[in-house]
């Protein structure tokens, strides 16, 4: 309910009765104790019976009513006793004693709690007017006591009421961020119950775990303590097992050792036997081997002391030959040197001969080379100069006679165009001119028809109705009228004669202007290829005498002509350069000597 809807209630409820207030209020109050739904009809019923009980007579249009019904209307959500309580806060009225209550002496509840202070008392109606009663009585004491405590009782149970409203309708109204709240928050403890649950499985794992290692370290233990003492036990026996080996293999070795010292003082002495023996053999035998060596020793040094001797003679034998071949070369020598030298000196002189010769030839070979390559130069320029001049000449002639077959290849396309054009033309012209003979003729033949026709018709008419007139004079007319109809076909038929002839004359003379514009036509083409051949022929005239006129200058202007071809630009490019040295093999004999020629 907004302010201003309460607003207007409070003022509607000011202006009704004390008495009206607290019936409202005492309709508002049964229904709420009979746990009755607050629906017009239960309020209408209850209303009605309270007027009842108090002597007053309820109206169809009671405005205590309608307010409570209208009441009831706005915002049906919220409880009409809230709402009630707060029109009435807004009124600013209390449900007190004082002059704003109307159930000040009144017992509703009579029937149930009946009055035990001073005695029964009854108050058989109320009173009009609170200035009769005395606050100080008993009686009203009670009363207001009575009142105020179901006032408390009311105010509790209306406070219970809207907070089990208040409960119910926060626990249906559903907000998206306290949802996503809780939800949040359940995730949250569900996942630290779920935490806390794989904390708690976790220690225990872990506390099993460790009840399993301390169980398997005991059960190692006592296996190990099992082995440990087996092995011990073993290793005992072993030990005893070795050392009763051992005293029997002692046993042995000192039997063994005993039979082997024997054997050893045994064969020390057949040893010492045996060496003694074999050193007086060997004793015997290497004075032998000495006095043989001895004796081949002296055999041996006679022998060298020989060969010594021989060889000292015969290295003195041949180094008296070698001195003697030594003297025999050195003489040699000598006489090859002397007659070395003299051959040195014929062969320097003839050395001499041939360069001199030699010299000669090459400055005579030098001199007419050069002369071989001023001629050749000269000759070169000159053929180059004429190549040059017949070069011209003939890009000349190829540049004026392709500019000239140009013009000849344009002039006819020009003609063959200029032909086709006319050919086109005459073709046109005669259709257009069989196109107008043919309508002319169709025209000229269809025009007389439909004239026949039209006259015969007319002239039928004409008779019909000209017979329908004269049929008033007899047969008189007869006569006249057949021979004037016989004067009318005459005149048609000259007349017919007469427009056919006209038409011939006009195809005729047509045909005549036909001819004589293709005649003109034809006598303008040939007047034009003279004036064509004249103007070719004018052209040629001039250009051969620019041609003769520039002859003249030619020589002049081809030194600083730049060559048109590449043949002429590279010859033009070693004319210009050194040529390469050539001998001029007409210059040698069969026998290789330069031929003397008068340099004149």
């Amino acid at each position: 309910m907004t302010p201003e809807q309460q607003a207007d209630f409070a003022n509607e409820i000011r202006g009704f009765p004390p008495k009206d207030i607290d019936r409202l209020h005492r309709v508002l109050f049964r229904l709420q104790e009979d746990l009755v739904d607050f629906t017009p009809a239960a309020i209408e019923r209850e209303y009605n019976a309270i007027c009842s009980e108090d002597r007053h007579t309820p109206h169809p249009d009671d405005p205590c009513l309608r307010w409570l019904l209208d009441l009831l209307q706005i915002d049906a959500d919220i409880p009409l006793n809230e709402k009630f309580l707060d029109a009435l806060q807004e009124a600013h009225i209390v449900l007190t004693t004082d002059g704003t209550t109307t159930d000040g002496g009144t017992d509703y509840d009579a029937a149930e709690q009946p009055l035990s202070i001073g005695g029964p008392s009854v108050v058989p109606e109320r009173l009009d007017s609170s200035d009769l009663l005395d606050e100080n009585d008993a009686l009203w004491q009670q009363a207001v006591a009575l009142d105020n405590r179901k006032l408390a009782s009311q105010a509790l149970e209306q406070w219970r009421q809207k907070l089990h409203l208040k409960r119910e309708a926060y626990l249906d109204y559903e907000d998206p961020v306290m949802n996503n709240f809780a939800d949040h928050f359940y995730v949250r403890t569900l996942a630290r119950k779920t935490l806390t649950h794989w904390h708690n499985t976790v220690a225990e794992i872990q506390e099993m775990e460790k009840a399993g290692q301390e169980f398997r370290a005991r059960q190692d233990a006592s296996f190990a303590l099992r082995q440990w003492t087996l092995a011990a036990r073993e290793r005992l026996f072993t030990r005893v097992g070795d050392e009763r080996s051992l005293y029997k293999v002692l046993g042995i070795w000192r039997e063994k050792t005993r039979q082997l010292r024997e054997m050893e003082a045994a064969a020390d002495g057949f040893r010492d036997r045996q060496v003694v023996r074999n050193t007086l053999g060997m004793m015997v035998a290497k004075s032998a081997q000495i006095h043989h060596e001895e004796t081949q020793a002296v055999v041996v040094y006679q022998g060298n002391l020989v060969r010594r001797i021989f060889n000292k003679w015969l290295a003195q034998l041949q180094q008296i030959q070698l001195n003697e071949r030594r003297a025999d070369a050195a003489a040699e020598y000598f006489a090859s040197k002397h007659a070395l030298q003299k051959w040195r000196e014929k062969t320097g002189l003839v050395l001499e001969q041939k360069r001199g010769q030699q010299a000669r030839r090459q400055l005579l070979a030098v001199k007419y080379v050069r002369k071989w390559k001023v001629f050749a130069r000269k000759s070169k320029e000159e053929k180059y100069a004429e190549a040059y001049k017949v070069m011209r000449r003939k890009v000349k002639v190829n540049i004026a006679r392709a500019a000239l077959n140009l013009w000849r290849e344009k002039t006819a396309r020009i003609r063959e165009m200029d032909m086709t054009a006319e050919e086109f033309r005459a073709r046109k012209d005669a259709d257009n001119v069989k196109r107008m003979a043919h309508g002319a003729i169709v025209t000229m033949y269809n025009r007389p028809t439909q004239q026949q026709e039209a006259n015969r018709q007319a002239d039928l008419f004409f008779t019909k109705k000209l017979v329908e007139r004269l049929q008033i004079f007899g047969s008189n007319w007869l006569v006249p009228t057949r021979q004037i109809l016989e004067n009318q076909k005459k005149a048609d038929a000259y007349r017919a004669t007469r427009t056919a002839s006209h038409a011939l004359a006009t195809l005729r003379n047509w045909r005549n202007a036909a001819f004589r514009f293709q005649r003109l036509e034809e006598d303008a083409e040939v007047v034009l290829q003279r004036n064509a051949k004249k103007r070719a022929l004018v052209f040629l005239q001039k250009w051969s005498r620019a041609a003769a006129q520039g002859q003249g200058e030619e020589e002049g202007r081809e030194e600083r002509m730049i060559p048109a071809t590449p043949a002429a630009r590279r010859s033009q490019l070693l004319a210009s350069t050194t040529p390469a040295y050539t001998p001029a093999v007409g210059l040698f004999r069969e026998d290789r000597v330069v031929e003397e020629l008068d340099e004149d």
